[in-house]
């Protein structure tokens, strides 16, 4: 009984390391907002925005959804900026234009450098108007890692493995 245990332990165990190979999902997610925009030091206007959406660090794809409302003007400029949080910097992936709400993209490869900087969370999205030609909204791009449904379900059933035989154990 003592060897089934520690099977379905060990079993457990190497579930919760990722195979070789194995794509792990990322989802994005961002608001955006005059304050972010460091280009915009009034913080004025009343525009919004929010951006969403996936990578995949295997295939290195990234697909986004950005919308946006209340802007002061026609959209003249759009990307993906990189720098940490509450800074300025260098453009990482342009938008081609013409923009309008919603902004889709998909499959857009990336190389080692922007995926780096994506999935540290150095990336923001920056929305530029005639008015802001630095940027009007800005909203930086967090990147959550999604549990593979696999291997979280093989986890649970080894868990309630070790309950079954737990129970048996007691009323034996």
């Amino acid at each position: 009984m003592k060897n089934l245990v520690r099977a379905i332990a060990a079993a457990s165990a190497l579930m919760l390391v990722p195979a070789a190979g194995n794509a792990t999902a990322f989802t994005l997610s961002g608001l955006m907002d005059p304050f972010q925009a460091l280009t915009n030091s009034a913080n004025s206007g009343n525009g919004s925005g929010q951006i969403s959406g996936t990578y995949d660090d295997v295939t290195n794809l990234l697909s986004y959804n950005i919308s946006w409302a209340n802007l002061s003007g026609t959209v003249t400029n759009m990307h993906f900026h990189f720098p940490p949080p509450g800074s300025s910097g260098g453009v990482s992936l342009g938008i081609p234009g013409p923009w309008a709400s919603p902004e889709i993209g998909t499959n857009i490869a990336l190389d080692g450098a922007q995926e780096t900087d994506l999935l540290a969370g150095n990336w923001y999205v920056n929305i530029h108007t005639a008015q802001f030609g630095g940027g009007e909204i800005r909203g930086q791009v967090t990147a959550e890692a999604v549990p593979v449904p696999a291997t979280l379900g093989l986890l649970g059933l080894s868990i309630a493995g070790l309950g079954v035989i737990a129970r048996r154990r007691k009323s034996a």
